[in-house]
Order: structure tokens, then C-alpha cells, then sequence
């Protein structure tokens, strides 16, 4: 497994020689509540790319870090774009790769509102209808992931999953003593931001900007792990089932 950005080219035809796979992390800076980056859904699907890559092997490109869709859109910090501003460099990119020689390529996306998740299926798919001798894999690590007991869908917005992945990948980055309440709405907000009663829409509440359950009381790394584990397995498995497809037909 390489990074691409660090590569010389004669490490690439190497890698492109032995595992002709192509790990393309999305994300988007977003505002994850107090305690996560705001980087955070791009830093999380660098990570488990790069954890599928040391088993599957391949190239783990930067994450592109714009993304689109999703409910805060104007909270302070985020910098989500419409989708014809990112679309065609995602496509261009994926056309490239296949040019190259890579016979797999895995858009993973760690951001996932609906527009986002329709618009990695439909970059994928359409690459596919371009370049048949590479297969595309367009997904988020929510449709690759069980939900845990009790919960309807395996997934949130910098709560119990996404702040347990973080303790399982790289505890560092999250700040839970930083879930406080108090702050100045004044001071953390833009003037078109949403405001409105309940913490994904309150600046003064401790939870403000969090989908889902509280972190601080629910989400562990020992959840982060089975998690991980899981979205790596089977990330795995596609991968290698779609290599093993397209190379031996």
C-alpha cells in the first residue's frame, strides 16, 4: 500500500503491477459538534481506506474534502458545495484513474446525506459505462455497517458511531470535555445560521450540531472497534471479489 501523493512513479507502476486498486477518500469540512474536527467525515474515510489498503493493497489518494448535501449547510465553519461545483472533478478524476490502469477504484464516502450517497453511486456508475475494464465502487462506510441493537439505522452525525470510530481510529481527535453549554450565540454562529429550540440547533446547548445519541454517554472505542472492523471486512471483501472479477474475465 503507497500514498499517492508521496509516490515517485516508479513505486506507482509497481503498485499498479501488484494491486491495481485505487482507495479515493470524500469528506467535506462540516461542522461535527464541539468535541470532532471539522474535517472530520474526510479524516475518518482517509483512515479506513488506508486500513482496507494495507490488507487489500493499492494506492490511497488525499481526501477531497468538499462534499455536498446535508443539513448544515449554514453553520459556522462549513463549507459544503453545491454538487455541480465538485461533480466533474470527481468525475475527471475517476476517468484518469482508469486511464492510468487501475482495475478498482473505491470512492468512499465518510459524509452521507442523501445527496452525497446518490451522487458517489451515480459517479461510479457512470464511470463504469465509460471504462468497463475497471470496476467502481461508489459508497459510505453506513452501507457497510450493522446497526447496533436498538438502533434503526447504522449510522449519525457526530454521535454515538461517528465518535466511536474516531476513539477506535485516532482517540486524538476527539475533545469530549469539550461538550459544554454556555457558548455565546453571538460568537459561534453566522447570521444566516439555523437557530431553534433542541441541540442540533441551539449554539449555547452542549450537543449543538449532533444527529443522534449523546457521545459522552454512549459511544466508546470498544463500538468504534467492531465498527471499524466491520466497514474494513467488508470493504475488504468487495474489493478483492471485484479484482479477482475483473482480472481473471
Amino acid at each position: 500500500m503507497v500514498y499517492y501523493e508521496f509516490s515517485h512513479p516508479d513505486d506507482l507502476e509497481a503498485t499498479l503491477r501488484d494491486a491495481p486498486v485505487a482507495y479515493v477518500p470524500l469528506g467535506t469540512y462540516e461542522h461535527h459538534g464541539w468535541h470532532l474536527p471539522v474535517g472530520f467525515d474526510g479524516i475518518k474515510a482517509h483512515a479506513l481506506c488506508r486500513r482496507a489498503a494495507e490488507q487489500t493493497g493499492g494506492v490511497v489518494f488525499p481526501t477531497f474534502f468538499y462534499g455536498t448535501g446535508g443539513g448544515h449547510v449554514s453553520y459556522q465553519w462549513t463549507a459544503i458545495l453545491e454538487e455541480p461545483l465538485i461533480r466533474p472533478l470527481l468525475a475527471a478524476t475517476l476517468d484518469r484513474l482508469a486511464r492510468f490502469g487501475f482495475r478498482v477504484v473505491v470512492l468512499l464516502t465518510g459524509h452521507y446525506p442523501p445527496e452525497q450517497v446518490r451522487m458517489v453511486h451515480s459517479l461510479a456508475e457512470e464511470a463504469a459505462g465509460c471504462h468497463p475494464g475497471t470496476r467502481f465502487i461508489g459508497l459510505t462506510e453506513a452501507e457497510i455497517m450493522t446497526a447496533l441493537p436498538g438502533d434503526d439505522y447504522p449510522g449519525d452525525h457526530a454521535a454515538k458511531y461517528e465518535t466511536s470510530v474516531a476513539l477506535a481510529l485516532a482517540p486524538e481527535w476527539v475533545r469530549l470535555e469539550r461538550l459544554t453549554s454556555g457558548r455565546d450565540p453571538a460568537l459561534v454562529t453566522l447570521p444566516d445560521t439555523l437557530r431553534g429550540d433542541g441541540r442540533p440547533y441551539d449554539p449555547s446547548d452542549a450537543l449543538y450540531a449532533i444527529w443522534g445519541d449523546g457521545p459522552r454517554m454512549t459511544a466508546s472505542a470498544e463500538i468504534g472497534q467492531t465498527l471499524v472492523k466491520e466497514i474494513t471486512g467488508r470493504l475488504v471483501e468487495r474489493v478483492s471479489h471485484e479484482l479477482r472479477e475483473v482480472t481473471d474475465g
